[in-house]
């Protein structure tokens, strides 16, 4: 059956269509994107988000699939879900050419949700632009694209948040550590996005936010701040997260767990091992995760 035959068996609205009937849709040769652009508004809204979801979810499962070219071709879909969704699925995609169509979302979808998702899954290139040697001019690009999104008058608040903590990445840079602070003085959802930024961002400047942070009576602040902590690696802090192992909030109890796994050394060893006496399987999978990497940081060749 050729492809056109094989996407007009899944338009009708008539006909069911398992997660094994859009395989076909893995890997589509260019010369078929054409036609998926041509048939593919003919199915129904709740149809298009329907299979979006499962190619999404088959791309999860099984790294087989790649519904990178389908996706790209979604993210022109009329409906601002199926385009949310496609910009999600594309997050493990590292072309330069899918980089660039997500930069031109954030710049000109008309949808604040789908922008935010575009900003929140270009957060990868960020750190591949930082951290590799990237060709091409796109990691200029995204940064400045990052910066415009985070700093437009009137942009939505999600958008600004993701895109600060996709832009977060790109260290020693003055602009970014300047919207890093104007967040941190924002509403109490900036102020997360720029804890978390912090951690990314991995300036010893930011310790004396996230250490005053780790107190807010907020739990939501209190846990960005504990994994921000994790993130910069600096082991002198490991006294200030011991207090919230015993947090009433499970997600910075966790948080703090992880973190302490992250800092490793000897007293945060004894801590996690005291820890593993807990009941609670969720906190012992934890530990037990921590643990495990502190043994691989004290001895990375070990079995």
């Amino acid at each position: 059956m050729d492809f056109r035959a094989q996407l007009n068996a899944v338009i009708g609205d008539d006909t069911p269509f398992s997660a094994a009937g859009l395989t076909f849709l893995s890997d589509i040769p260019s010369e078929d994107r054409p036609t998926l652009a041509l048939l593919w508004p003919g199915m129904s809204v709740e149809r298009r988000r329907k299979v979006v979801t499962t190619l999404v979810q088959l791309a999860e499962d099984n790294i087989d699939y790649d519904f990178s070219a389908v996706l790209t071709v979604l993210l022109e879909d009329s409906d601002p879900e199926v385009r949310r969704l496609a910009v999600e699925g594309l997050v493990e995609n590292e072309s330069a050419a899918t980089v660039r169509r997500l930069i031109g979302v954030l710049d000109h979808d008309p949808d604040p949700t789908v922008r935010a998702a575009a900003a929140n899954t270009l957060g990868p290139a960020a750190l591949r632009a930082e951290t590799g040697n990237p060709r091409g001019d796109w990691p200029v690009r995204l940064r400045e694209s990052l910066l415009r999104a985070v700093s437009a008058p009137g942009a939505a608040e999600e958008v600004r948040r993701r895109a600060l903590e996709s832009v977060a990445y790109f260290c020693n840079d003055p602009q970014v550590a300047e919207q890093i602070e104007r967040a941190y003085d924002g509403s109490p959802l900036l102020r997360a996005s720029a804890l978390l930024a912090m951690g990314r961002n991995m300036d010893p400047r930011w310790a004396p936010m996230l250490l005053d942070a780790l107190k807010s009576p907020d739990p939501m602040l209190r846990f960005e701040a504990t994994q921000a902590i994790g993130e910069m690696h600096e082991p002198q802090h490991v006294p200030a997260l011991l207090p919230l192992l015993e947090d009433s909030d499970t997600e910075v109890r966790l948080a703090a767990i992880w973190s302490l796994g992250q800092l490793g050394g000897r007293v945060a060893l004894q801590a996690l091992q005291m820890l593993a006496r807990e009941d609670d399987p969720v906190v012992h999978d934890a530990v037990d995760d921590a643990l495990a990497e502190i043994r691989l940081a004290d001895n990375p060749l070990g079995p």
